[in-house]
């Protein structure tokens, strides 16, 4: 084999190990008191922000999402396959369960009900600023292996 042809299957491999990554990419929640913080305009429609905190030595995952204009936050779990810990996949117009591949287009997310919906976490907006207590985020230990 030549070496144009050994470049070329390397090039390949890592090709496929990359599209096959199942790592995902958490933002540390920064804290402001008790309020994880966000600022409503830092989101792009459709687009979630992944975060994570450490309870002790528990991680708890999430994620804020704009739709419509309006903000919610989920935990980046499902009740059918939180054992596998496995979270979401996002898409462009929608997220899918990347243990069971079931997809909800993000409309959806906040009128879904289903095993394989992610877990709903409670914020509020407010003069352009997306809160979410603490104590609602140490809540969602619980879901986590």
């Amino acid at each position: 084999m030549t070496a144009l042809g050994v470049a070329a299957l390397i090039i390949a491999a890592l090709f496929a190990l990359n599209s096959c990554n199942k790592t995902r990419n958490f933002t540390k929640a920064e804290f402001t008191g008790d309020n994880f913080q966000l600022r409503s305009a830092s989101l792009k429609e459709k687009t979630p922000v992944y975060y994570s905190h450490m309870d002790g030595t528990k991680g708890i995952y999430f994620f804020v999402v704009k739709v419509n204009d309006q903000l919610y936050s989920y935990f980046d779990i499902c009740n059918s396959c939180k054992q596998h810990n496995q979270g979401y996949r996002v898409e462009e117009k929608f997220i899918e369960c990347r243990d069971c591949q079931v997809t909800i287009a993000y409309e959806d997310l906040k009128t879904g009900v289903g095993s394989c919906y992610p877990i709903r976490l409670h914020g509020k907006e407010e003069n352009g600023v997306y809160s979410i207590p603490r104590s609602e985020i140490v809540k969602g230990r619980q879901y986590f292996p």
